[in-house]
Order: C-alpha cells, then structure tokens, then sequence
C-alpha cells in the first residue's frame, strides 16, 4: 500500500488532498500543527514547519510522495512571519526529506504566474508582504535540491459546497493544465476538489521535474497526465 505525506493537511488544499488520498485507499500521513482526526488511513502527525526536528521527524522513512500546502492565513503579518512559513517553513521540508534510493516526488502548490506582474499580485503583496518573492524562492529551492518535482501553480480558489457542506468530490466539467505562462488574474479559478485531484494525480502521472499551471476551463485540452476521471 502506498504511504503519502501531506504538510499542511489542517484544511483548504491539504485537507481536501488527504481526505480524498484516504477516499481512494491510500495511506496518509496527514502532518500539521492542528491535524485532522485519525482514521483508518488518515495517521494524524503533530508538527510545525518552523521546527527543523520536528518536520524531519513527520517526514522520516518512506514515502511514495509528499505534498506541500503550507500558506500564511493572517492578512498583514510581519514580512518575517510570512518569510519563516511560506519559505523558510518548505526548506525544512525539503531538508527533512530522507533521500533514498528512490526519494519521494514533491508536489509544491504555487501560485500561478509568480514571475510576471500583475494587479492581482500587487494587492497579494500589499495583503502578505513579500509573498511573490516568497514563492519564487521556494520553487528554486525545490528545483536546486535535487528532488524529483512537480509545481503546480493555481489561480484564485474556489471552494464547492454541497447542501451547504464543503465537498472534496472534483466538480468541474474539464480541466486545463499547460506550461507555466499565465500571469495571476482575478478571471481565472479552479475548484479546491478538482486542484486536489489534480496534485494527486501529478503525483504519479506529470513529467518529472514539470511545473504547470493548472485552472478550471469548460472546455480544453486536458493532459494525458491530468485524465484522472
């Protein structure tokens, strides 16, 4: 049975990952300060990012992939807070990954257009100041440590609710995923299930060392890799 690591597993992208990982009968190490409640396949695990031991400790043995979710939900924290979550949080990850012979893939959610300005960028960074240069220096940092990767750079998220309850069942007709090369807009968005599904499914399936920006789309060319209905 495979073993899969989700940091940051306490809700939104995480929680979604790790409910639907566990719905399809895989194991799940679910880290986070505030966990979820264990299950048969849900293994709860107490751990803060900003704690080198401690997520090295979450992290040990072997893993088929891990997923990293982490993101700073306070609007207006100090510029060092958002650095020591959204940077200095990952590369404890990453050093905290044991490298053997055959390491787990990383799958990084990012933040689509990361590199290219834009309005909507301008206002994220006047919300969490320093958060673009925050998630450039993270996926360098992924890509300088010799891990196997893959990025997946998201649009503005929304969550599917059904009878009023939060749903991680994918919910979107298609999916359009294509080489990084969108700038952030506030047009663009994917449903939290689908991106889910989607982090899931570049797990085991995208090019190795790839980095995608994945949103939702009535209609488009969906990649082999992506076919996960």
């Amino acid at each position: 049975m495979k073993e899969y690591a989700v940091v940051g597993a306490s809700s939104g992208t995480g929680l979604a990952i790790t409910r639907l990982l566990a719905s399809q009968g895989h194991t799940v190490r679910a880290i986070a300060r505030k966990p979820p409640a264990a299950t048969e396949l849900i293994k709860p695990v107490v751990a803060d990012v900003g704690k080198p031991e401690a997520i090295a400790a979450a992290l040990a043995g072997e893993l088929e992939a891990v997923f990293f979710t982490v993101d700073i939900h306070k609007v207006f924290a100090s510029k060092q807070l958002i650095r020591s979550v959204m940077f200095d949080g990952f590369v404890n990850a990453l050093n905290g990954v044991q490298r053997h012979a055959k390491p787990p893939r990383i799958i990084l959610l990012s933040v689509m257009g990361p590199g290219k300005s834009s309005l909507t960028w301008h206002l994220l960074n006047l919300a969490k100041r320093g958060m673009q240069k925050n998630i450039v220096d993270r996926e360098q940092a992924l890509v300088d440590s010799g891990l196997p990767y893959v990025i997946l750079r998201a649009p503005r998220l929304v969550d599917v609710l059904e009878n009023g309850i939060e749903t991680t069942r994918p919910a979107t007709a298609a999916m359009l995923s294509a080489q990084a090369n969108h700038r952030l807009d506030m047009k663009r968005t994917i449903a939290r299930p689908d991106l889910a599904a989607a982090m899931i499914a570049a797990a085991t399936s995208a090019p190795e060392n790839s980095v995608w920006d994945v949103y939702g789309n009535d209609a488009g060319p969906v990649p082999v890799w992506l076919e996960w209905r």
